[in-house]
């Protein structure tokens, strides 16, 4: 299967549609259906006269699965009371729902030049790093960022291609919004440090979470919830998933970062499994911290 990002381009215009005392919400549930998207996520959301307007709310398809579906789709909801559909409606889109509108003779065509450029484009990526860098304390200018030097110097030594993906405040949706839009942007491999910690403020694993519930972690010591500023009983490390990126979830010293380095590098070249990654690196980070339990 091909999947692609949406990229925000979400608006789905059936042309060519009357509707008399139809019911929207079958309407939704019937292109949901021929479009192999779950039902609650796509919602009518504006009918005018010729024109009914649905808005899918999912960050990425499968290509194989909207693919010049116009015929199936304007065959299905003709078939709901109330709605009327003309001989010449279409089905449209700004974005990469367009495809839907793809002739059935070209399908097969369309679907072999995207997944060649999939891997092409796989590939690239797999070669480009986003470092992010996390913390109040950093936003503010109260400290000074080493990390990124000392990622870029590994990674470009191993062949990689290093940028800066910004800096993030604490907050989970905000690192989770800088994150999911480097993997728009084509970053293959996605390394966070900061906020893995277990006091209020460390947020970037359950951030992550909202990316890759399946993510893998590791724990680097355990500790008493609610013992000094600890508000959580551990300190993780994690590895997740989103698209064609991989995204590590390291802790904020810098010394810690580069002991973590050379082992992502040999498991990205090797194409380890992530739990067992995650776990690599985590050996030689525990000892260092001051109160492991």
């Amino acid at each position: 299967m091909t999947s692609v990002q949406l990229l925000e381009k979400t608006e789905v215009w059936l042309h060519g549609i009357s509707l008399d005392n139809a019911n929207l919400p079958k309407l939704a549930d019937a292109v949901a259906d021929v479009l192999s998207l779950p039902r609650d996520k796509v919602f009518v959301t504006d009918v005018r006269p010729q024109l009914v307007v649905l808005d899918i709310l999912v960050a990425r398809v499968e290509l194989e699965d909207v693919t010049g579906k116009q015929e199936e789709l304007l065959a299905t909801i003709r078939q709901i009371p109330g709605v009327e559909v003309a001989d010449t409606a279409t089905v449209h889109s700004e974005g990469i729902l367009g495809v839907i509108g793809t002739p059935r003779a070209e399908v097969d065509r369309y679907l072999a030049d995207a997944r060649k450029l999939e891997n092409q484009i796989s590939a690239y990526a797999a070669r480009r790093v986003a470092v992010i860098s996390t913390g109040s304390e950093l936003l503010a200018g109260e400290i000074e960022d080493t990390n990124f030097a000392a990622i870029r110097d590994a990674m470009q030594a191993a062949g990689f291609e290093v940028e800066f993906g910004g800096i993030s405040g604490d907050s989970e949706a905000e690192i989770a919004g800088i994150v999911a839009r480097m993997s728009g942007e084509g970053f293959g491999i996605i390394i966070t440090t900061g906020g893995v910690g277990a006091e209020d403020k460390d947020h970037t694993v359950e951030a992550l979470e909202r990316l890759d519930p399946n993510l893998e972690t590791a724990i680097l010591a355990q500790y008493k919830r609610g013992h000094g500023r600890h508000v959580k009983d551990a300190v993780r490390i994690a590895i997740a998933r989103l698209g064609w990126s991989t995204i590590f979830a390291l802790p904020g010293p810098t010394h810690e970062v580069k002991l973590a380095l050379p082992i992502i590098v040999a498991g990205l070249e090797v194409k380890s499994d992530a739990a067992e990654l995650v776990e690599a690196i985590a050996a030689p980070l525990r000892s260092t911290l001051p109160h492991h339990h």
